[in-house]
């Protein structure tokens, strides 16, 4: 866990982004003024926001969150915009509560320019009980110090990723995958990359292979995280939970366990 920068630090540049890390910021009190206040700025008066047990409108939420982020001395004179929101209300918010944010780093991808990149986070706002009130993921634009190159460890679903693990891989993955040929994918959200394979060996990384993927494991970028930073493989676990899935075709892929195994051990290795 990182602590909160002090009120000289003036933020960071792409290239200081880790995908994985995580940053805790101060409580922040929920008072009566700012139930008053919001509904003066929102114009929400409905009745849900007034009297005994009133509740906070929903964006109060994700205003204080971003405000929470800016705290932590992350986001300073490189951050040109935000690029977009996912956002879920778990529970409400009420005058009195004690508001936290906990923040992971998802996602470092440089733009095409290589003069800036798009950075995703996940954000958790947290009340003194330990319950959340509202999370999600949100993008922004950040400029860099240079034009790179980038490390590739946990640039999950991207081609340099893609070529790291199967530089990585177990010898034991070329006897299981001695009598298979065909193409393995690997997403992380937006990002696929395909391992294409014969008779045991990998013969190509590219983004698409030219008759597809035989097929694709797919996982959004929390689970690829979780699958790299556990103390063990959590592979089988994660797909029995449905937070692993797989697309095209399912014989193959079951048939492939073991090699999916030690192509995600090949993962944790380069994390």
């Amino acid at each position: 866990m990182v602590a909160a920068p002090t009120a000289m630090d003036t933020g960071r540049w792409f290239e200081d982004f880790a995908v994985g890390e995580r940053f805790t910021s101060a409580g922040r009190p929920v008072t009566a003024d700012d139930l008053a206040a919001f509904t003066r700025l929102s114009g929400d008066d409905h009745p849900l926001h007034a009297g005994p047990g009133a509740m906070l409108q929903g964006p109060f939420g994700i205003a204080v969150a971003m405000g929470l982020m800016q705290s932590l001395g992350l986001h300073g004179e490189a951050v040109q915009g935000l690029l977009d929101t996912h956002w879920h209300y778990r529970a409400p918010i009420r005058v009195g509560d004690v508001l936290h944010l906990e923040l992971m780093i998802l996602r470092a991808r440089r733009t095409r320019s290589g003069t800036r990149g798009t950075v995703t986070r996940h954000m958790r706002l947290v009340g003194d009980d330990g319950a959340t009130r509202q999370e999600g993921t949100t993008t922004a634009l950040v400029a860099a110090r240079t034009s790179g190159p980038d490390d590739d460890g946990r640039a999950f679903g991207t081609v340099g990723w893609g070529r790291a693990v199967v530089d990585a891989l177990d010898p034991e993955t070329a006897a299981v995958l001695e009598t298979w040929d065909g193409t393995i994918g690997l997403r992380c959200d937006d990002d696929e990359v395909h391992l294409r394979v014969y008779r045991g060996a990998v013969i190509d990384v590219s983004r698409r292979a030219p008759h597809g993927a035989t097929f694709t494991l797919v996982a959004d970028a929390a689970t690829w995280l979780e699958l790299v930073e556990a103390p063990d493989n959590p592979l089988l676990r994660l797909a029995m939970t449905g937070r692993v899935s797989a697309t095209g075709d399912g014989y193959e892929y079951l048939r492939l366990t073991r090699a999916l195994h030690l192509i995600v051990d090949a993962a944790r290795a380069i994390a």
